[in-house]
């Protein structure tokens, strides 16, 4: 594992691999002296206390969402190229994540009907099926790496599925997430970013197709929900969504409901491999207790460390006064861990107490629409894991975490997991 550098906040640079593999003491010193702060090079605001992230997120008339993409620019090498691979597909449109009322209210509305409370929960027994049937290939004692045999599989496997996509195309869909994830918050090289715009450009195409073939052959999976979900609602416009609106949300749908998932997965087996106590705890009473404990993995590693805003006008945050037109990192990570000393809020206590009160899924007109999907799928995990391992063991090897500063969770775990007799 990486080692933590001491921070000095006159060279914190959100792309440094010292902040990366170790943002926890940066955030600390942030919170300590300067809440609000500014990297001159990116001409980002930083802000990483409770308070002020959760202000500037019942604010969004004034912290606006429409800041673009969260991912990286690309270099002015290969600029052109990126934009022509583009060109031959479909327009990046604001929609969910991306846009301010009244039109994100519009883009809500519609997904919500298409993802809803009982779509999600009609999944759990494939996902009950399909966690017991990578854990048999995972749990055999030998070394594994974790990432790549479950923690990615899974969630992309139940995406697949409710997105209406045929397993067998589950390569592609790892291969265009990781496509589409791999610059956000972070720097990737010229030929990488060619790489990732020529997937990109086959996700549309292959997306658009299906949701061509929804419009004339229904079924019960979300891309026809969006196809007909305004056909469905007297609260929201008539108007149906157009492809390029419906591919920034299935974009949103495959990034979130995979690398996120993914990665809190990944932390929670290292936190129970590093933590026999905490493992032997979950085992007691694993009906119960998986739900604090995914809680409580969420609040102290929250795999979305953060997200964009831009300010529409000139306003005060902290004592401090921020331009029109400044671009703000909002820190979830950081504002989750916003506590008393006394409460221990670097360590991963189940028991504390304090629940879903994190913001990990984000907060107000924009908190995460895949949220009870992430739980449901993680909360199986962890109770097939209890009923099906005996121990879990870290082999020793030197897993980094992925080089983002918006996206936190270690890129591979090898460990080794004993089965239960």
């Amino acid at each position: 594992m990486p080692e933590c550098a001491r921070p000095d906040l006159s060279r914190f640079d959100p792309f440094s691999a010292d902040f990366q593999q170790c943002p926890s003491p940066w955030y600390r010193a942030l919170r300590s002296a300067a809440p609000v702060h500014l990297v001159p090079e990116y001409g980002l605001w930083f802000v990483t206390s409770r308070a002020l992230v959760q202000h500037a997120l019942e604010r969004p008339e004034v912290f606006s969402s429409r800041f673009g993409q969260p991912q990286s620019a690309s270099s002015p090498a290969v600029a052109g190229q990126v934009a022509a691979i583009r060109a031959e597909g479909w327009p990046t449109v604001p929609t969910i994540l991306t846009e301010d009322p009244p039109a994100h209210h519009r883009f809500r509305q519609l997904v919500a009907r298409a993802f809803t409370p009982r779509l999600v929960a009609r999944q759990e027994p494939g996902i009950r099926r399909l966690c017991a049937e990578l854990f048999d290939t995972v749990a055999t004692g030998e070394e594994v790496e974790f990432v790549s045999r479950f923690a990615v599989p899974f969630p992309i496997a139940v995406i697949a599925d409710v997105l209406g996509v045929d397993r067998d195309r589950l390569p592609d869909l790892t291969r265009w997430s990781r496509a589409l994830a791999e610059s956000i918050g972070a720097r990737v090289d010229d030929e990488s970013e060619l790489a990732n715009a020529r997937s990109t450009l086959e996700f549309q195409r292959f997306f658009a197709n299906q949701l061509d073939q929804r419009r004339t052959d229904p079924r019960e999976d979300v891309l026809t929900g969006l196809v007909n979900a305004h056909r469905d609602t007297a609260q929201v416009t008539d108007e149906a969504l157009s492809t390029a609106e419906s591919l920034s949300i299935i974009t949103q749908l495959l990034v979130a409901g995979n690398e996120t998932t993914a990665k809190l997965l990944t932390s929670l087996l290292h936190e129970l491999g590093r933590s026999p106590r905490l493992w032997a705890w979950l085992r007691e009473d694993p009906l119960t207790r998986a739900d604090p404990l995914v809680e409580e993995a969420l609040r102290l590693h929250s795999p979305v460390q953060g997200m964009f805003r831009v300010l529409t006008r000139s306003t005060e945050l902290g004592g401090v006064e921020l331009p029109a037109g400044a671009r703000v990192v909002l820190c979830f990570a950081s504002a989750n861990r916003d506590a008393p000393d006394s409460t221990h809020p670097d360590v991963l206590d189940p028991e504390r107490g304090d629940g879903a009160g994190h913001l990990a899924f984000g907060h107000g007109i924009h908190y995460c629409l895949g949220a009870p999907l992430a739980r449901l799928q993680t909360r199986v995990a962890l109770r097939e894991l209890a009923a099906r391992v005996d121990s879990i063991s870290l082999t020793g090897r030197d897993d980094r975490y992925t080089p983002s500063f918006l996206l936190h969770g270690l890129s591979t775990l090898h460990c080794r997991l004993t089965p239960s007799d």
